[in-house]
């Protein structure tokens, strides 16, 4: 039985625009934001810094967020 990914292929977002030392917004569809800033990013994953003192988080491409400058 095979498990349905989070995302499709069609919703998967190109993030190699965005690089290190910018302000970014992650956007969930269910609602969370994430805002900081990208400290690292390779195809599928990115690190963020979060603002005020949040630490520093892994988003893999499949969790859903859309990526935005912030």
């Amino acid at each position: 039985m095979n498990t349905p990914s989070p995302t499709t292929d069609a919703e998967v977002q190109d993030w190699s625009g965005f690089r290190r030392g910018q302000h970014i917004t992650l956007h969930h569809a269910t609602g969370p934001q994430l805002r900081g800033v990208l400290d690292m990013r390779t195809d599928d994953v990115l690190w963020i810094l979060l603002d005020d003192g949040g630490g520093r988080r892994l988003v893999h491409r499949a969790d859903g967020y859309r990526l935005r400058p912030a």
